[in-house]
């Protein structure tokens, strides 16, 4: 009679990335960010200020972060 909703799930993490909250400045090119439903590696980045930067991906506008924000990095980079 009544369905019951599934909950949302945010999809696994990338293989062998670590979630953290990382300030803008630890945060590094390669590094992945969770946005619109996917997780997005950081192409680049521009400073925006002394404590503030600008996320640029490949498939997906730039974001521009000014706090802590969680970031999930590869725990060995080939």
């Amino acid at each position: 009679m009544y369905e019951r909703q599934k909950a949302y799930q945010r999809p696994p993490a990338p293989i062998g990335a670590i979630a953290t909250s990382r300030p803008p400045g630890e945060i590094k090119v390669g590094d992945y960010v969770f946005l619109d439903d996917a997780y997005r590696r950081i192409a680049d980045m521009r400073s925006d200020g002394a404590s503030r930067r600008i996320l640029i991906f490949a498939d997906h506008h730039p974001v521009n972060v000014g706090g802590s924000t969680v970031t999930y990095r590869p725990t060995s980079r080939a």
